[in-house]
């Protein structure tokens, strides 16, 4: 939406007006009323203009430099060709009949293009004001009533219900929504007390068995996050009291229902500072209704300072020994409710696939190696992630900690756990360059993973793993440019300095920026593009 005319903008204008003047050559020789010409010369025209537009916009044409030179060449042939025809079977010359002789005709396209562009004009004004001009991510075009849908809580069961409807768990009873295609969606259930209070930075903690039943049909608060300029939660509410998460199954009720459903675990993705269940990316509905013998459940896990913050050195931090992986930890709870629960909904406890991308793949193949976890699911799909992208020791989480004191001026544990959750939010956004990740910490995760995976910790797991092409776009989209940018020198910068670090280069002499250029350069395969890409 950065520009509001493009050249494609202007070869549709121009095919256009050349088929109302073709027409108008088409049907001279037929004597029609001029009434009567002027409206099927409209109607045909606004048909051919959908048409073009739709081809020109293809996502086949887009995409190719290619196939767009192609079609414009392809639209200007077909001008060339017609002004042959109309010259050689009715002596009229086409451009000049154009220029001069249906000027009232090429007013529809003109009238038409001109109309178009005011609308886009109009339009793209609303989305930058609402969203930014896309140089900060994503640009979502919603609604208001969208919006207003999504942030619907979940309200007690007071009246009546239908007894049929409510699947009962350990932790309560609870009514879903029966959703299009066949698809009923339990969303918002808690598997966790709320983290809230003086249960802030402690490991989660079980409900209380109970026979309440209560209403499922709508998302939980998203986790405290600092919100992506691309990301679909910041219009979504926000709280500390977020460990939910939700079902997805189909409505098989009329054929008995069925058990023993293979059961999929969504983690989801965000480097875990943001995300969360309730980003459209992730429902489940549309997964369910084309495989509707599985049982999708994804979830929300605390995030950022939230989830991952190493308090060791902070007076009073003895009593939150956790809070380093705090994140991992409402992960492990959230499948303990599953196994535990999940029957109830016709899935199998036995037969539990754990599915995550970037920090929810990271989270696999740290939950594989640790104790009390790996027991919880058999088969993993890993997208890029890897136990390198935690922290090898507290070093960093300790600093961040440090940092969050100086910045919520604070001394203490006591003192930071009485900070409402705002000011902790607006704290966390000054210290938005630091990662908050997991940390190998050797007490729940191994200290060295791989070491344990060798050691077969995860033998009784069947992976797949695979490789995102894009994955960069996808972040870049998230974050916006200018931040993508400071990321990457930032990272750059790391490389070089632990390159020239190492002992062996030093004695080579060579700078690293030199030493990566060679590389290139004498790399048996490597076209210019690598190195563009590299760079």
């Amino acid at each position: 939406m950065s520009k509001i005319l493009t050249i494609d903008d202007i070869m549709i204008a121009f095919v256009t007006a050349v088929f109302y003047g073709a027409l108008d050559v088409i049907f001279e020789p037929f004597g029609l009323p001029e009434l009567v010409k002027a409206a099927v010369t409209l109607v045909l025209g606004i048909v051919v203009e959908d048409a073009i537009n739709r081809a020109v916009f293809s996502e086949d044409v887009q995409k190719s430099p290619t196939n767009r030179m192609l079609i414009y060449t392809g639209f200007v042939g077909l001008f060339i060709v017609g002004s042959v025809v109309a010259y050689s079977m009715m002596g009229l010359n086409l451009v000049e009949y154009l220029v001069d002789g249906i000027r009232s005709t090429v007013v529809f396209a003109i009238e038409g293009f001109a109309v178009t562009m005011v609308i886009r004009a109009i339009r793209a004004r609303k989305i930058r004001k609402r969203y930014g001009d896309g140089k900060d991510g994503y640009l979502f075009d919603v609604t208001e009533e969208e919006i207003e849908e999504a942030n619907r809580e979940n309200q007690a069961v007071l009246d009546t219900y239908d007894a049929d409807k409510v699947v009962r768990t350990k932790t309560g009873g609870y009514v879903g929504e029966v959703l299009e295609d066949d698809v009923v969606a339990y969303r918002g259930i808690p598997y966790a007390k709320p983290p809230i209070g003086e249960l802030r930075w402690k490991a989660p903690q079980p409900l209380e068995p109970t026979d309440t039943v209560s209403e499922a049909k709508n998302f939980g608060d998203s986790p405290v996050q600092l919100e992506q300029p691309g990301s679909m939660i910041k219009f979504l509410r926000q709280s500390e009291d977020a460990l939910t998460l939700n079902v997805f199954v189909a409505d098989d009720e009329d054929d008995g229902g069925k058990a023993g459903k293979p059961v999929i675990v969504l983690l989801h993705h965000g480097d875990f500072s943001f995300g969360g269940s309730a980003d459209p990316l992730l429902y489940g509905d549309n997964f369910v209704a084309a495989h509707p013998d599985t049982v999708l459940v994804s979830l929300n896990y605390r995030l950022g300072i939230f989830g991952f913050i190493d308090f060791t050195e902070v007076p009073g931090g003895e009593d939150y020994p956790d809070a380093l992986n705090l994140g991992l930890l409402d992960q492990m709870a959230a499948l303990r409710w599953v196994h535990e629960n999940i029957a109830a909904f016709g899935g199998d406890p036995d037969n539990v696939t754990v599915v995550g991308f970037e920090s929810g793949a990271t989270s696999i193949t740290l939950l594989a190696a640790t104790d009390g976890a790996r027991d919880l699911f058999g088969k993993a799909i890993v997208f890029f992630g890897s136990p390198d992208f935690a922290y090898f020791n507290p070093k960093t989480s300790r600093s961040v900690a440090r940092d969050l004191l100086k910045e919520t001026k604070t001394q203490t544990m006591d003192e930071l756990v009485a900070l409402d959750t705002e000011t902790l939010k607006e704290a966390a956004k000054r210290l938005w360059r630091y990662m908050c990740v997991p940390t190998l910490d050797g007490t729940l995760i191994p200290a060295d993973p791989y070491a344990a995976y060798r050691a077969g910790v995860a033998s009784g797991i069947e992976f797949i793993f695979g490789i995102p092409t894009t994955e960069a776009r996808v972040v870049r989209a998230l974050i916006g440019q200018e931040r993508f940018e400071y990321m990457v020198s930032e990272e750059l910068h790391e490389i070089f300095k632990d390159i020239m670090t190492n002992d062996i280069l030093q004695e080579l002499g060579n700078s690293a920026e030199e030493i990566f250029h060679r590389y290139l350069a004498e790399y048996q395969d490597a076209p210019d593009e690598i190195e563009a890409y590299a760079k």
